[in-house]
């Protein structure tokens, strides 16, 4: 039983690196495009939109885990 948990939890993190991975993908092209449009010279948006959710994302995974580690 304790090797199928384990499972599950590998599947978990397997999930959130896909995922991490096509969002950061995308929000880097938006950034990109919202940028030209803007006809700005310096990355604003490329730079700042990912890094924004990189920084959200680990605080609720964080906030996550010690809600998980309290019960």
């Amino acid at each position: 039983m304790k090797s199928n948990t384990n499972q599950i939890q590998w599947g978990k993190f397997a999930g959130l690196a896909s995922q991490w991975a096509v969002a950061l993908t995308l929000l880097i092209f938006l950034g990109k495009y919202i940028d030209q449009n803007m006809e700005r010279v310096s990355p604003l948006f490329l730079w700042l939109l990912p890094s924004l959710f990189i920084v959200f994302s680990l605080f609720k995974i964080v906030r996550d885990t010690q809600q998980k580690s309290k019960k």
